[in-house]
């Protein structure tokens, strides 16, 4: 029963970050608790998409005991959808006239 809850959980925070993410690259809208901090709204959705997918894979690296593969795959986009996100809240670079 609570492995059903969770990853139903896992699911529904999958499938909301996906949609958030692929709405960030679309309209560069970005939620408003983030609006300030984001700079890069494209970016901050590409590095959101990049989690929730690394998320999904290391659900099905637990769930077909296959960690080798799955495991590794998820963990890089988990990293990737990190370093992402860093990049998508520093500001560019100062150019002078």
């Amino acid at each position: 029963m609570l492995t059903t809850v969770g990853i139903g959980f896992l699911a529904a925070a999958m499938v909301a970050t996906t949609v958030f993410g692929v709405v960030a690259i679309r309209t560069e809208w970005v939620l408003p608790w983030l609006r300030r901090s984001t700079l890069r709204p494209v970016l901050w959705g590409w590095a959101t998409l990049s989690g929730s997918a690394g998320l999904g894979l290391w659900c099905v690296a637990l769930a077909t005991e296959r960690v080798e593969a799955f495991g590794l795959a998820g963990l890089i986009l988990i990293v990737t959808d990190t370093v992402l996100s860093y990049l998508a809240t520093r500001p560019g670079r100062v150019t002078t006239p």
